[in-house]
């Protein structure tokens, strides 16, 4: 299991994949990340490459989520709810919280007490519940850099009629992130194919991720997490997910829906340069946690979401969508508890 950290040396727009030029995501996708490398790598090593990462298993992501100092953060599980906040104002916070450091995870995977005073707004912000107190504006000094991972700010573009010659201005958001701040995630590559995959990755980053890249946009550098490590329980009947996982018909029969607790998202949007639209599919969220009958580890499905062979004018190679995910072995159960 390896870990990268994308640190942005630019804004970027992540298409939600309802609207064009719509809200932007501010993380990345498994299914987007996955797109994109495979994309890089059929630019920088031709089809052979980028078909292998295609095959069943060679290429496991998790979603690109945010680092912010040393704090790694991960998708709150959706089982997981702190039962011993009693004011109205911590649980709307805790409510609205999207992910949790690291740290906090691994306790509450493995059934573990969380110390009391991190259940505390000093603790929460920008979504993030970090062990990293946030730094209150009155104790800031001049020169201090604002406690904040990412802003989202909506940018000016104009749009020209090419009939009438005639200009309007429409607005895109774009998410920025601090100095100290940026998305990771983490990876398991088929060892023959690591090095690649590396290169592919460096590649990308040269490129850019996300919209308006030849504006210089989703511009990133890669750091290699040298020191991650992720320690859960050996083997669970319970599985947290940490991307968007479409699972096949005989992995689906075998989840218990009434011992589960997940979300859906629907994925679709355009290709990229073009006017093709893509098959939606509907997928389990990150921080689903699934009860599994045979306890045998999900690993989910690649779809293949638009033909070459139906669009020979518009395509030079068929289109896939990943719904391969990564996941941890779990206790399980409500708020962590069997």
């Amino acid at each position: 299991m390896k870990a990268y950290k994308l640190k942005f040396h630019s804004s970027f727009h992540i298409d939600t994949g309802t609207i064009v030029d719509g809200p932007s995501e501010t993380f990345i996708h498994s299914d987007t990340l996955f797109s994109a490398i495979v994309s890089a790598a059929r630019k920088f090593y031709g089809d052979e490459v980028a078909t292998k990462f295609l095959e069943p298993k060679n290429l496991l992501l998790s979603s690109a989520f945010p680092y912010y100092k040393d704090e790694l953060f991960l998708p709150k599980p959706l089982n997981f709810f702190p039962e011993n906040l009693k004011e109205y104002e911590m649980i709307k916070v805790f409510k609205k919280t999207k992910f949790l450091t690291k740290d906090h995870l691994q306790n509450i995977l493995n059934n573990q007490e969380i110390d009391e005073k991190f259940y505390c707004k000093d603790y929460v912000f920008d979504g993030c519940w970090c062990t990293i107190p946030n730094v209150i504006s009155k104790d800031k000094k001049e020169n201090d850099e604002e406690d904040k991972i990412f802003k989202v700010q909506e940018v000016p573009h104009i749009v020209m009629d090419r009939v009438s010659n005639q200009t309007q201005i429409f607005y895109k958001s774009e998410v920025y992130f601090s100095n100290q701040a940026g998305l990771y995630f983490i990876a398991e590559v088929k060892e023959d194919l690591l090095l690649k995959f590396e290169t592919v990755l460096r590649f990308l980053g040269d490129e850019g991720i996300g919209a308006d890249r030849t504006a210089g946009k989703g511009l990133f550098e890669v750091i290699n997490i040298t020191d991650f490590e992720l320690s859960t329980i050996g083997e669970s009947d319970y599985y947290y997910s940490l991307s968007l996982y479409s699972p096949s018909k005989e992995e689906f029969n075998n989840i218990d829906p009434h011992k589960s607790f997940y979300d859906f998202i629907i994925r679709g949007g355009w290709i990229s340069n073009n006017t093709l639209n893509r098959k939606n599919l509907r997928m389990f969220v990150e921080g689903s946690v699934l009860k599994i009958n045979n306890k045998q580890k999900p690993v989910g499905l690649i779809h293949k979401v638009l033909e070459k062979e139906k669009y020979p004018n518009d395509l030079d190679y068929d289109i896939f969508r990943s719904g391969q995910a990564l996941f941890l072995p779990i206790t399980g159960g409500p708020n962590g508890n069997n």
